[in-house]
């Protein structure tokens, strides 16, 4: 079954290389539906919820990769899952293991200077469905994308909320191996904005797109506001006619709201 979960993944993975394409004078790429990967804006790192282990190999067997850690018990890594970073490993050598918040191996390497994963940060799109293994993602710019998650992180991404803003790590083949959430939508949005000028306005929802909202006013006419990237995927399951309470800031911005019929 593993093997098979790897081939799988092998599929996935090449076809979001194949969604790649260099642009400009080759310095960047695209990835999947025109994304260019800069806008990801990635930062080599872990999560604050994850940590680095060192070990050393003592014994390879087959795909199962034994680990000694200086913990009570070795760790088990396979050389499937480790794709390009399984190759070399020999009984004496280093590697280090990131292990996510409830002590799971998330993702290996030999030893680097780099981390193993990289950060970005985003919020939840669309409800996550763990039996399609794909996550859209909505970065901070408004622009939604997919990714393809490792079985290990999809407990996690089933637990949000959509519009719940997170930190996301993703691994070398850019498969999703860990989250940290950062806060619900209400949450993010009260707590990031405790000293901003806040105007509070109530009505009917209609529909949004490219960005705003539009709202019927108690005195029957259609008022449009710009949303803030993070609250968009929030708003976008509303239901018409569905009656809320929206907070502008000083720039105008509906940076939170609340459903009046869920108090």
């Amino acid at each position: 079954m593993m093997r098979a979960k790897h081939r799988k993944h092998s599929v996935l993975i090449g076809a979001i290389l194949m969604g790649w394409v260099v642009a400009g004078c080759g310095s960047s790429a695209m990835l999947i539906h025109g994304l260019s990967i800069e806008e990801l804006k990635p930062v080599p790192g872990i999560l604050p919820s994850a940590r680095l282990v060192k070990g050393t190999i003592s014994r390879i067997s087959g795909d199962r990769v034994q680990v000694d850690t200086g913990e009570r018990a070795p760790r088990y890594l396979s050389l499937e899952a480790g794709g390009d970073e399984a190759r070399g490993l020999q009984v004496g050598g280093a590697v280090e293991i990131m292990v996510n918040d409830r002590d799971e191996i998330v993702t290996y390497q030999r030893p680097a200077i780099m981390s193993p994963t990289k950060i970005f940060r985003g919020s939840l799109g669309k409800s996550f469905n763990p039996q399609k293994e794909r996550v859209t993602i909505r970065l901070d710019t408004g622009r939604d994308v997919g990714f393809y998650a490792r079985t290990v992180a999809m407990e996690k991404l089933a637990k949000l909320e959509v519009g719940e803003a997170a930190d996301f790590a993703v691994d070398r083949a850019y498969l999703l191996v860990d989250v940290f959430s950062l806060g619900k939508p209400r949450e993010l949005a009260v707590g990031s904005s405790l000293r901003a000028p806040r105007r509070r306005l109530e009505g009917a929802f209609v529909t949004i797109g490219d960005g705003r909202m539009r709202l019927r006013m108690k005195i029957d006419y259609i008022q449009s506001f710009p949303v803030r990237p993070l609250l968009q995927p929030a708003i976008e399951q509303l239901d018409p006619n569905a009656l809320v309470s929206v907070y502008l800031d000083g720039q105008g911005q509906v940076i939170d709201m609340v459903r009046l019929n869920e108090r």
